[in-house]
């Protein structure tokens, strides 16, 4: 008996738990229950008559068990919610769609009571009387018609919540800055190997100085020109000194919450030099630039930057060294930088 009375009460649960939570806060219960298809639905855009009374909030959520939950589904329950409270009246004030988060549709609405001489400025095909149309329609004709009156909803607010979107896409690209000039410093490490007299080095530590300028069009990409300055010192004395000014093409985000991404690649001039005691050695070549970075806006015109850097130059092999096959030689190093932004 006890196991017939926990099955039954565990398929209740998951037979209701497949569905979504509908959730009503009310503020007054004073209108008696409506019939659904009574209730007016509007959405942001869409003008309220006045005098219209906010009767309570609707909820239509995911329970976490949720399967049924299209959107249909979720307006129905939220408008038949509206109804029974007594609301001919329903402000869509936020839809979901199946996510991370959840599987389903979800809505979050205002519930209105509209006053009956209000009722005539409503210009919608809601308007409408359909028990009338139910009357005089077979039954087929009637469920198609329904169906194309739910899909043209849906479309509707699908479109303008793509409006929506654009527009505060629109907003971001012209509020984010056309002008950047960057100036940051940090370590830097060389991973490739690199003949100093006769040691060999694999990895070694610098540090680098870095001065950027990006102008970013609207359509977030754009050009730069890129200054690199890096020192490095070795154990027998000798410094080594690396000065890369070349442009790039930059591709950046738009400012989203004061946060803006970019990245640049870049190929330009790079002028080598070693010191000893005294005596000096320099090379010039062509080098590499690879930079993403990352910022945050803390002023009108300022924000604060950390990039990371990918540098590299081919240098001309020492006679003695043997390298693998399809190995070069040169100067690989990676750079972990900081620094201010101005935009204009």
């Amino acid at each position: 008996m006890k196991r017939h009375l926990f099955v039954n009460l565990l398929l209740v649960f998951l037979l209701t738990s497949c569905n979504p939570r509908v959730v009503t806060d009310m503020l007054t219960n004073e209108w008696p229950a409506t019939s659904p298809d009574s209730v007016h639905v509007f959405h942001k855009t869409d003008v309220v008559p006045q005098n219209s009374q906010t009767i309570g909030k609707v909820k239509v959520v995911d329970t976490g068990f949720s399967t049924k939950g299209s959107f249909d589904l979720v307006m129905t329950l939220a408008i038949n919610a509206t109804a029974e409270h007594g609301g001919n009246g329903l402000m869509v004030d936020e839809h979901r769609w199946p996510d991370g988060r959840s599987t389903i549709h979800r809505v979050w609405g205002t519930m209105l009571r509209i006053p009956e001489s209000a009722l005539a400025e409503i210009d919608t095909p809601d308007s409408v009387d359909y028990s009338v149309l139910k009357q005089i329609l077979p039954e087929d004709e009637y469920a198609e018609f329904m169906e194309f009156k739910a899909a043209k909803q849906f479309y509707e607010l699908k479109l303008k919540e793509h409006d929506e979107r654009k527009k505060i896409i629109q907003e971001m690209i012209n509020n984010s800055p056309r002008n950047v000039l960057r100036v940051s410093a940090g370590p830097s490490l060389m991973y490739s190997k690199y003949q100093v007299g006769n040691h060999l080095y694999k990895t070694r530590l610098g540090f680098d100085i870095c001065v950027d300028y990006d102008h970013v069009w609207k359509s977030s990409f754009g050009l730069g020109i890129n200054y690199l300055h890096n020192y490095t010192s070795f154990d027998e004395g000798i410094k080594t000194r690396l000065d890369y000014l070349g442009p790039s093409m930059v591709i950046a985000s738009p400012l989203k919450k004061n946060f803006r991404w970019d990245v640049a690649l870049g190929i330009g001039y790079c002028h080598y030099s070693e010191s000893y005691e005294g005596i000096s050695n320099t090379a010039n070549r062509v080098g590499l630039m690879f930079r993403v970075g990352a910022e945050w806006k803390v002023a009108n015109h300022l924000a604060l930057g950390t990039q990371f850097n990918l540098f590299s130059v081919n240098m001309k092999k020492p006679d003695d060294l043997e390298l693998e096959k399809n190995e070069s030689y040169g100067i690989r190093h990676v750079g972990l930088l900081a620094g201010l932004r101005y935009y204009f």
